[in-house]
């Protein structure tokens, strides 16, 4: 056997032990490293549009998941915040269907419910928003904390939920802000291109997050995979 055909063997061979648990433990020993910062830095995690579609199918059992399988820091809270008057644990029980819970995460799953809470108010009210700013400063007590805005709304009230965000909800220094916009981003090219200006007098490119959740959503869906089960590839997205 040639050098070659070794390589070959040796490659395919270190695929097929490339289990979805072996993935899951090396993706966590690389999070890990930075567990320090985690475990001493307070996070809060805003669904905005909790009370929708959206934010039911996908966005809560996703958290759910992420929280189950150790991916997310040790000091998080989530913040629902939507127009409906209603309460978290019914946003749970509409949710329930969705999140697939086994009945040997039941206790987990039920501490994952308790650092979940709702603020409800509208998108273009300040007071609202500084409402659930005052939330926010109860739950991280007065402590900076990075903040992560996610925007499951039409486009139709980005404009003024983006400014109230902004003015009445931005975090103490050192905390940073993300905030995170579904698609689609505007209705055209020119209200697309609207909206980007708008922001940017807001938020930096570095804080502004633009997500499609259908676009190559299979090749997101499998990256783990396509980076772990490929020595080469691997080798050459590790920074280290």
């Amino acid at each position: 056997m040639d050098k070659k055909q070794a390589n070959r063997q040796d490659l395919t061979s270190h695929s097929v032990k490339q289990t979805p648990d072996c993935i899951y433990e090396r993706l966590r020993s690389q999070i890990s490293r930075f567990e320090s910062v985690a475990e001493s830095t307070s996070h809060i995690f805003f669904v905005f549009g909790a009370s929708g579609d959206l934010a039911k199918k996908k966005i809560y059992p996703t958290l759910w998941w992420l929280y189950r399988d150790g991916f997310l820091p040790e000091r998080i809270r989530f913040i629902g915040y939507a127009r409906s008057q209603i309460t978290i644990e019914k946003i749970f029980e509409n949710a329930a269907k969705y999140m697939k819970v086994q009945e040997d995460e039941r206790e987990k799953y039920e501490k994952f419910v308790e650092i979940n809470s709702y603020v409800a108010g509208s998108y273009d009210n300040g007071k609202d928003l500084e409402k659930l700013n005052t939330e926010a400063n109860k739950l991280s007590k007065q402590e900076s904390a990075h903040r992560l805005f996610y925007l499951a709304l039409p486009p139709s009230v980005y404009e003024s939920v983006t400014e109230l965000i902004s003015k009445h909800c931005r975090p103490k220094s050192p905390g940073w802000l993300r905030l995170v916009v579904e698609k689609p981003f505007g209705k055209d090219l020119e209200s697309s291109n609207k909206l980007s200006s708008h922001l940017s007098n807001f938020f930096t490119e570095e804080e502004i997050y633009r997500i499609d959740h259908y676009l190559g959503k299979e090749m997101v869906q499998n990256i783990i995979v396509l980076r772990f089960a490929n020595q080469i590839l691997s080798r050459i997205w590790n920074r280290d």
